[in-house]
């Protein structure tokens, strides 16, 4: 949809998918998502709009030791099912499966805090390149006041978050403020929602959208 009126956005670059949570444990990361979603957010903590865990296997050509990693998978395995498992990558050109196995477990959102309870019991979680485990997911909503719980006026985009909890969480957001310039009202609401951010807010990733000339599609720029 092509803006009707300007807006600022909140949106890493292409070149950068993701950035840090912040709290380090797990139990920390999901109290700050929960407390940002619940202050600053429409969203529903316990409906996610998807929800799914990703397992894999140790990456053996490049080092990697299976033994602490296959425990982990098997002790999941007796918990949430056999999941689906299929090769981690193609080797390019010869399109060659990877012996590194991926393993995905599609869940519903009643497993939501179950998942949750299973992973911050299972810490600390191996290192390895890939997962070992990865819980993701995505909630989309609208901005609200975080004191009034006001929704935002004008908000022609929904915002959303794509969460990754694993032994490094990182999260991908996108935030659309409904602020047709980066005047003082904007500050003012982007200051009384920083100190719910799960994660650094960073303002050298806003950009102002408004559509082209001809309206047929948005166009950015830095604030």
């Amino acid at each position: 949809m092509v803006a009707q009126r300007p807006y600022i956005i909140y949106k890493l670059p292409i070149s950068r998918v993701t950035q840090a949570l912040i709290g380090g444990k797990i139990e920390k990361v999901w109290q700050n998502i929960e407390n940002f979603l619940i202050t600053c957010t429409t969203a529903d903590i316990e409906n996610p709009n998807s929800i799914y865990m990703v397992g894999y296997t140790a990456d053996e050509d490049h080092g990697e030791q299976p033994e602490s990693v296959e425990e982990v998978l098997a002790k999941i395995r007796k918990v949430f099912g056999q999941g689906k498992t299929e090769p981690a990558s193609y080797l390019y050109p010869a399109n060659i499966p990877s012996k590194q196995t991926k393993t995905e477990w599609t869940l519903t959102r009643k497993d939501l805090p179950r998942v949750i309870d299973y992973l911050i019991k299972e810490q600390p979680l191996p290192k390895y390149n890939l997962g070992p485990i990865e819980l993701i997911i995505s909630y989309d909503f609208k901005l609200i006041d975080p004191t009034t719980k006001n929704e935002l006026q004008n908000q022609q985009y929904i915002s959303s978050i794509l969460i990754w909890i694993t032994k490094n969480s990182c999260v991908s957001a996108s935030l659309c403020f409904p602020f047709t310039e980066p005047n003082q009202e904007f500050w003012n609401y982007t200051n009384s929602i920083k100190p719910f951010m799960p994660f650094k807010f960073d303002i050298k990733h806003l950009r102002l959208g408004r559509s082209d000339k001809k309206g047929t599609s948005n166009m950015f720029s830095k604030l």
